[in-house]
C-alpha cells in the first residue's frame, strides 16, 4: 500500500451513508465445522453457524476486499489499521447451506486522539445479512475500525 495523502474529516465523513457493493454467502457443512473446532466446540446437527462466522461471512460477501475497504477509508498502511468493537444482533438462526445476500453502508467515522496511537478515524459501518430464499433479515454485524492518521 502507498503513502497517502493526509485526509480530512469532512473526506473522511463523506463516506456516511455510502453503500457496499453487496453480494452473497453461503456456509457449507465442512466450514461451520471448521468454525465449532477453532474454539473446541462440537459442531450442533440442526446446521447453525457459529455465530464467531459472523466475523467472516458478511466481509467476505460485503462486495470489497479487506484491501480496498483500507483505500476507501484512505488508512495510511496496511499496519494503520486497528480492530475496534463489533456488534452481532441475531434476527434468526443462521444456518449452513442457506443462501445469504449481504448489505450494508457505513454509517458514522469521528476523529478521535488516543494517548498511545495519537490521531485515528473510527469508522462503523453496519453489513445485513438477509436470507435469500424469503428475504428475512438474519443478522445485523456492525464494524467499527480504527485508522491511524499520521500528524505532520
Amino acid at each position: 500500500m502507498s503513502a497517502v495523502e493526509p485526509v480530512t474529516l469532512e473526506e473522511m465523513q463523506s463516506l456516511v451513508g455510502r453503500r457496499f457493493p453487496g453480494g452473497s454467502a453461503r456456509v457449507e457443512r465442512w466450514e461451520n465445522f471448521l468454525l465449532h473446532e477453532v474454539v473446541g466446540m462440537t459442531l450442533p446437527p440442526d446446521g447453525r453457524i457459529h455465530p464467531i462466522g459472523l466475523f467472516h461471512v458478511p466481509l467476505a460477501a460485503c462486495g470489497w476486499s479487506y484491501a480496498e475497504i483500507f483505500e476507501i477509508c484512505r488508512a495510511e498502511s496496511d499496519e494503520a489499521v486497528r480492530a475496534g468493537e463489533y456488534e452481532w444482533v441475531l434476527h434468526g438462526d443462521v444456518l449452513e447451506g442457506v443462501d445469504f445476500d449481504i448489505t450494508g453502508e457505513f454509517i458514522s467515522v469521528d476523529r478521535k486522539k488516543g494517548r498511545s496511537v495519537g490521531e485515528f478515524d473510527r469508522v462503523t459501518f453496519r453489513l445485513d445479512m438477509a436470507e435469500r430464499a424469503s428475504g428475512e433479515p438474519i443478522a445485523t454485524v456492525t464494524n467499527t475500525w480504527l485508522f491511524i492518521r499520521s500528524t505532520p
